[in-house]
């Protein structure tokens, strides 16, 4: 069991663990320091909280349905350059078949040479329904926002630069900026070959 210091809220976290239960419990406190304890189940039973924050079973068979992501056959993994003109990274990809859906997903798998974002897998009907508004007309990588539940700023620029990949190939550069892009010329057929691959 542990003790965490917020000092700006002097509000301390009590984790809670045994067999059968995951607990955290948010405590406030106006003397607590950056030191961290050991608390008994009793002491922690009398401490005063505001609210329980999670209480979740830790069974092994719920642990195992947690992790279980349904994305067990990729069926292609690659990778594409960045957009911007100052760099050799690229940004590595994922395509995978639903294990209970037979749908296509793709997911950014990694990066090099830093940057967060998402590893969320991204229905490939929803990306297409995202790219079939662009025809004909330059887009920013925003427009494939949309496509992410996460939030981080480098996930649309990140997938801008694998669908523009040799594997991949939807889109390419605009003639007018390194940041914007069209739909390449044979995009139906990419679309085609990709929802082949399952």
């Amino acid at each position: 069991m542990s003790r965490k210091t917020n000092n700006t809220n002097k509000a301390a976290d009590v984790k809670v663990e045994d067999n059968n239960v995951d607990t955290t419990v948010v405590v406030d406190d106006t003397n607590v320091d950056n030191t961290s304890v050991e608390l008994t189940n009793e002491q922690v039973s009398d401490v005063p909280t505001d609210k329980v924050v999670e209480d979740k079973p830790t069974s092994k068979k719920a642990l195992a349905e947690d992790k279980h992501d349904h994305f067990s056959n990729i069926v292609l993994s690659g990778k594409g350059k960045k957009l911007s003109p100052k760099t050799t990274n690229h940004v590595f990809f994922d395509v995978a078949e639903h294990d209970e859906e037979g749908e296509l997903y793709i997911r950014l798998s990694g990066n090099e040479g830093g940057g967060l974002h998402s590893k969320e897998w991204i229905n490939l009907s929803k990306l297409f329904a995202i790219l079939d508004e662009q025809v004909d007309k330059p887009f920013k990588s925003t427009a494939l926002k949309p496509a992410f539940k996460g939030a981080s700023a480098n996930n649309a620029g990140f997938l801008a630069g694998v669908l523009r990949s040799d594997d991949i190939g939807l889109i390419i550069q605009s003639g007018t900026s390194v940041f914007l892009h069209v739909l390449a010329a044979d995009y139906e057929d990419k679309k085609a070959k990709l929802l082949a691959l399952t």
